[in-house]
C-alpha cells in the first residue's frame, strides 16, 4: 500500500492507495515544517496512523515548506519514525506534487494559489525554475492570505465602502484589537488572513473587490509567472482553493499578459494517484 500526501499551509490531504484504487482518504491540518514543531508534526502523524492502520510500503509526502534540504531531511526522519514499516519514504515540495498532478510527464508552468502562492517551470520530470513562495509578509501575491491582508487593510483604514464594512463586520465580528492580535500575536496569521477570501469571492463583482482581486492576480502573474522562462509559450496550470474559486479573474488577467491557462484544479490528489500508478 502507498500513502500519498499533499499538504499546504492550512490542510493536508492523505490517500492510501493500492494498484490505483483508493483505500482510505482523510484530511488533517497542514504540515509545514516551518510552522510546526517536531511534537506538533508527530501528533498529526499519530492521528493518521489511527485512521490508516494497515502496513505502508511506500510514502510520498509533498508539502509546503519542504524546499530546503534541512526541512526535507527532518520530515523524512519524522515520517520514518511513525511509519517504520515503510521501505520507501520520499519528501518533496507541494509544487512538485502540483506539477506531477497537472502536467504528468509534459512540460508546463505550474502555479499554486491557496493560503500561500508560488510558481515553477516543470520540464516533464523535475522542477527546473521557481518563483515566489516568499510567505505572506514578503510575497504570496494572489494567495488567500494576500487577498485577506488587502481586504483587512482596507477595512481598518476606512477605505472600504460602508455597506461592505458593515457586512464584513457582521460575518466576522471584527475589532481592531482582535485583528491585530490574530496577525501579530496568535499562531498562523496567514491562515487567519486567508479566512477572508470567501468574503472576497462573495463580493467579487463589487468594483472595490474586483480591483483588489485584479491587482493581486496581476501581481502574481508578473512577479512569479512571467519571470519563468518560456511562460508565454508553455501551458500554465493552476492548483489550489483560490485558483478554483477565482478562475474567471485569473483567466482574465492571464490573457491580458499573453499567458495560456490550460487547467485549473482545486485538489491535485487524483492526478498524483495517476502519476504514481
Amino acid at each position: 500500500m502507498k500513502i500519498l500526501v499533499d499538504s499546504g499551509a492550512t490542510k493536508a490531504n492523505w490517500a492510501a492507495v493500492h494498484e490505483g484504487r483508493i483505500l482510505h482518504q482523510l484530511q488533517t491540518q497542514g504540515i509545514s515544517p516551518y510552522f510546526l514543531s517536531d511534537e506538533g508534526i508527530v501528533d498529526v502523524l499519530r492521528e493518521v496512523k489511527r485512521s490508516i492502520p494497515e502496513p505502508v510500503q511506500e510514502l510520498h509526502f509533498y508539502s509546503t515548506g519542504c524546499k530546503a534540504e534541512e526541512q526535507r531531511r527532518r520530515m523524512n526522519q519524522l515520517l520514518r519514525l511513525m511509519f517504520q514499516e515503510a521501505t520507501t519514504v520520499h519528501v518533496e515540495t507541494d509544487l512538485l506534487a502540483a506539477a506531477r498532478s497537472m502536467a504528468q510527464h509534459q512540460p508546463g508552468i505550474i502555479c499554486i494559489l491557496g493560503t500561500g502562492s508560488n510558481a515553477c517551470r516543470y520540464d516533464g520530470s523535475q522542477i527546473v525554475e521557481t518563483a515566489g513562495g516568499l510567505g505572506f509578509i514578503l510575497g504570496d501575491e494572489g494567495s488567500g492570505a494576500a487577498i485577506g491582508k488587502d481586504l483587512i487593510r482596507s477595512f481598518l483604514n476606512l477605505e472600504m465602502p460602508e455597506n461592505l464594512r458593515a457586512e464584513l463586520n457582521e460575518q466576522y465580528h471584527l475589532t481592531r484589537d482582535n485583528i491585530l492580535q490574530s496577525v501579530y500575536q496568535l499562531p498562523y496569521p496567514n491562515r487567519f488572513l486567508a479566512t477572508f477570501a470567501p468574503f472576497a469571492h462573495q463580493h467579487r463583482h463589487d468594483p472595490i473587490i474586483k480591483e483588489l482581486l485584479d491587482r493581486q492576480f496581476n501581481l502574481f502573474l508578473k512577479r512569479c509567472v512571467l519571470l519563468l522562462a518560456d511562460s508565454q509559450h508553455l501551458p500554465v496550470h493552476f492548483v489550489g482553493s483560490i485558483a478554483q474559486y477565482f478562475q474567471e479573474e485569473i483567466v482574465r488577467n492571464a490573457e491580458t499578459l499573453g499567458l495560456h491557462v490550460a487547467n485549473i484544479q482545486q485538489d491535485p490528489m487524483l492526478g498524483l494517484i495517476q502519476y504514481h500508478e
